[in-house]
């Protein structure tokens, strides 16, 4: 799992042309409110911009993903994300077609503010979407690409 401020973002090209497309899509990006939309923005990666709430952490889940890796990015609002090696945690379920794993456990969490991004590779199992406090809008990019 890779976590840093998108002002970074070029030490991250190394790592292919989808996150270099990913990264300067999400420098690109204002604080102005979301619309929730699907975008395909070239080089195999969609965006999904997603305007949500955050949730009590009881209410949120781990996952991960076989066949993508996800790159999160706020624009406002303070989101927590739970963090565990997948082996560490139990694989509940598995639908190949969203590339979706369920999991179940415990571990850290990382908070996400606006102008960061996390790279979630495969074997980083992941619960998005909680609460630091009591629930509230949160403004979400998440790229996905194939590995």
């Amino acid at each position: 799992m890779i976590v840093d401020h998108i002002s970074n973002r070029a030490q991250y090209y190394c790592l292919g042309e989808s996150v270099r497309t990913a990264l300067d899509f999400f420098a690109g990006v204002d604080d102005s409110p979301l619309e929730k939309a699907n975008v395909d923005i070239g080089n195999g990666v969609l965006v999904k911009i997603r305007p949500m709430m955050t949730k009590p952490e009881e209410a949120c889940s781990f996952e991960a993903h076989k066949e993508y890796a996800d790159i999160h990015f706020l624009t406002y609002g303070i989101e927590q994300i739970g963090y565990n090696d997948v082996r560490n945690l139990s694989e509940l379920s598995y639908n190949p077609e969203s590339d979706m794993a369920a999991l179940k456990g415990t571990g850290d969490k990382i908070t996400l503010r606006p102008g960061y991004f996390l790279i979630a590779l495969p074997q980083d199992g992941h619960m998005p979407c909680i609460a630091p406090g009591e629930p509230a809008p949160i403004g979400k990019l998440i790229a996905k690409y194939r590995i």
